[in-house]
């Protein structure tokens, strides 16, 4: 199945994408005024274009509820959702290769 990027601007939407997903789903906590979040942009793009997992993208400064719900302080901040729930979060900007080594990660230690 063809890996998506998603716009949330609800609770609702968010848990609908979550529930509805197959595979890694990263929950991009954003701002457009974040520099680190603006390099992670494209890093995320090409997670999606290569086929390596959804992304879903909520601008914090649009969605103030959401960000407080899931208590985001800092931004980037990437939330990782597999199997429909929540599993780990991470802070700041990391590059391409590192997103593909922590989903490889992911991916083996939940298929043993």
């Amino acid at each position: 199945m063809k890996k998506q990027m998603f716009e949330i601007n609800s609770f609702n939407e968010l848990e609908n994408i979550i529930k509805s997903n197959k595979g890694i789903l990263l929950i991009d906590f954003t701002s457009p005024a974040c520099g680190p979040c603006l390099m992670l942009t494209p890093v995320l793009e090409k997670l999606v274009d290569e086929n390596i997992c959804s992304v879903a993208s909520i601008n914090i400064l649009e969605n103030r509820e959401l960000a407080r719900e899931f208590k985001i302080s800092v931004t980037p901040t990437i939330a990782i959702a597999k199997d429909n729930k929540i599993i780990e979060s991470f802070l700041g900007y990391q590059p391409f290769e590192s997103w593909v080594e922590i989903i490889e990660k992911i991916n083996a230690s939940h298929n043993k």
